[in-house]
């Protein structure tokens, strides 16, 4: 009984976190040459304590002339969703190598429809905000100017594998509103409230890809860390990795 118990109580901390943000599974394209067009489809997992967001991730990539490139990306997460769009930058080194630069602006949003906690579930030694009823809600967007900086080897073993990593930082300017209701229902002004904290973020990403040189497959970890959020005193948090996989067309 005491394990069930000490398991309800870690499921409900897990549910009163409300996720805002989560790595982006962006594709880090490496562009190497004019006319290089590429698009990349994923599917991302991603994680505060235990996986909570899935995301369906798109990423288009063109090179313009020898030296500058732009991409577009967007995901939908169900309860979450993001895009940006980008211009930068690139040159080769030797016969593998790739590094690029990219200046971008990304929109996106997180909502979480009324959830509540099941009373029954506890006992009077468990957390009185996770067994009286009480329920939240919150909503609301952000927008996310940055810069991001790729390196990689592209082509390796006659074409069929590259590896990258890219850094990214930028603004993550929130306005989100968290909203929490006592057990009959009315609206908690003490626990309600306004998120609008801007964050100094920054994002690692790591990349695999192994394949033809038209279709590869894809494996992406990316990490994420915000700069005021784990300090905010709102019911707020972020997920800071993210894992993806899906597929690379090159045109």
């Amino acid at each position: 009984m005491k394990q069930r118990l000490l398991f309800l109580s870690f499921v409900a901390v897990l549910a009163t976190g409300c996720s805002i943000y989560h790595p982006q599974a962006v594709s880090i394209p490496l562009v190497n040459h004019k006319g290089d067009a590429q698009v990349d489809l994923s599917v991302g997992l991603s994680a505060w304590i235990l996986p909570d967001v899935l995301t369906l991730n798109a990423t288009g990539s063109y090179g313009f002339t020898d030296h500058l490139a732009g991409q577009a990306h967007l995901n939908f997460g169900f309860d979450n969703t993001y895009g940006h769009i980008a211009a930068g930058a690139y040159t080769t080194m030797g016969k593998y190598g790739v590094v690029e630069g990219y200046l971008g602006f990304g929109l996106g949003g997180a909502w979480r429809d009324r959830t509540s906690y099941d009373s029954d579930d506890f006992d009077d030694d468990d957390d009185k905000s996770m067994k009286d009823g009480r329920s939240y809600e919150y909503d609301g967007h952000f927008m996310l100017p940055f810069a991001q900086g790729n390196i990689g080897l592209r082509g390796l073993a006659n074409g069929h594998i590259d590896l990258a990593f890219g850094l990214k930082a930028g603004a993550f300017m929130p306005d989100f509103d968290y909203r929490s209701y006592d057990p009959d229902g009315t609206l908690s002004e003490s626990r309600s409230k306004l998120y609008t904290t801007t964050n100094f973020l920054i994002e690692p990403q790591f990349q695999f890809r192994v394949g033809s040189e038209q279709v590869k497959w894809n494996l992406r970890v990316g990490l994420a860390w915000l700069s005021d959020l784990p300090g905010a005193s709102v019911n707020l948090v972020f997920d800071w990795i993210t894992v993806s996989t899906g597929l690379t067309f090159a045109f």
